[in-house]
C-alpha cells in the first residue's frame, strides 16, 4: 500500500509544483552566488602585466604604480658583467592579466659578484685543471708553458703574471692564467738586472727572459699613482751573484717611490745575459 501512495504522489500535480519551487529556488541561488562573487572579485576588470626585465629595482614602484600593482624581490643570482639590481625574472610574466593590487615577484642580479676559493691543483693535468676553474665559475684566460719535469701538468695559477695561491678567494667570473709544465729543459740563463726598472719593464723582461714573477712586495701602501711610479730596489736572486735559473724559475722583486732606495748599478752588470746549455 505504501508503495502505491508513493507512486500515487510522484504523478501528483503537487509534487511537480514542489520540484518546479525547489529549481526556481535552486536557479535564483545560484544566480545570485555568481553576481556576489563577480562584484568581490572585480570578474572582467583586469591589468596586463608589464615587462619589469632590464629595470633597476628603484624603478619597479613607479612604474607600477599606475597600474595599482606592487612587487616583492624573492631572490638574486649573479650575472657576469651585469649591473646589480636589475630584474631577471618576474612572475606573473610580461603580459599575463591579473587583478588590481596584484604583487608582482621578481629576481634581481646581485650587487657583488660571489667569492670562489682558487683550488690547490698543482700538477694536476690540464684537461681536468681546466674543467675545474670553470665549474667554479673562474675564465681561462692565457695558457702558457714553463721548463718542468711533469708535462701538461698545472704549475702555478696566475693573474697579471702574479702568482695566485691555492685558498685565495677571487670574484666569480676573474680571469686567470693557467702555467703548465712543458718538460724538463737543460736551459738555463743567468738572472737578469731588474734594479730601478718599474713593475711594468720588469713583467716584460722577466716573460721574455723565460722566467716567472714569483711576488712582488711594496714597501709601503701603494696608490694607483705610486703603483705607476714604483721601481725595483731589490730582487731575489741578486743579479751581483751572477746566479743561474732554469728557464721558469721564480722572481721575487721588491718596489718602492723613493729614489734614495734603488742602489747603483755596476756597468759590467749591465751587459746582455743569453740563454746557455749545460
Amino acid at each position: 500500500m505504501a508503495i502505491v501512495k508513493i507512486i500515487k504522489f510522484i504523478f501528483s500535480k503537487a509534487f511537480w509544483v514542489s520540484i518546479g519551487v525547489y529549481l526556481m529556488l535552486l536557479i535564483i541561488g545560484t544566480w545570485c552566488l555568481l553576481v556576489y562573487l563577480d562584484i568581490i572579485t572585480l570578474h572582467g576588470e583586469t591589468i596586463k602585466v608589464p615587462n619589469l626585465r632590464s629595470y633597476h629595482e628603484t624603478e619597479l614602484e613607479n612604474l607600477l604604480k599606475a597600474d595599482k600593482l606592487s612587487f616583492e624581490i624573492m631572490d638574486s643570482v649573479f650575472v657576469e658583467k651585469q649591473q646589480g639590481g636589475i630584474v631577471i625574472e618576474q612572475t606573473p610574466d610580461s603580459g599575463a592579466f591579473v587583478k588590481e593590487g596584484r604583487k608582482i615577484y621578481v629576481t634581481i642580479s646581485t650587487y657583488d659578484a660571489p667569492k670562489v676559493t682558487v683550488p690547490n691543483l698543482r700538477y694536476d693535468d690540464k684537461r681536468n685543471v681546466i674543467a675545474q676553474f670553470q665549474s667554479i665559475g673562474l675564465r681561462v684566460g692565457r695558457i702558457s708553458y714553463v721548463p718542468a719535469a711533469c708535462t701538461d701538468c698545472l704549475e702555478r695559477v696566475e693573474i697579471d703574471s702574479i702568482p695566485v695561491e691555492p685558498g685565495r678567494r677571487l670574484d666569480q667570473g676573474t680571469t686567470v692564467d693557467l702555467v703548465f709544465g712543458g718538460g724538463k729543459s737543460d736551459q738555463f740563463i743567468t738572472m737578469p738586472v731588474l734594479i730601478g726598472l718599474s713593475f711594468k719593464e720588469v713583467k716584460e723582461k722577466i716573460m721574455q727572459a723565460g722566467l716567472v714573477i714569483g711576488s712582488a712586495v711594496c714597501d709601503h701602501e701603494f696608490t694607483e699613482e705610486d703603483s705607476s711610479n714604483a721601481q725595483v730596489f731589490k730582487q731575489i736572486p741578486d743579479f751581483n751573484k751572477g746566479e743561474v735559473l732554469f728557464l721558469g724559475s721564480a722572481v721575487q722583486v721588491f718596489l718602492t717611490t723613493d729614489s734614495n732606495k734603488i742602489p747603483e748599478i755596476p756597468i759590467d752588470s749591465l751587459e746582455t745575459q743569453s740563454i746557455n746549455e749545460f
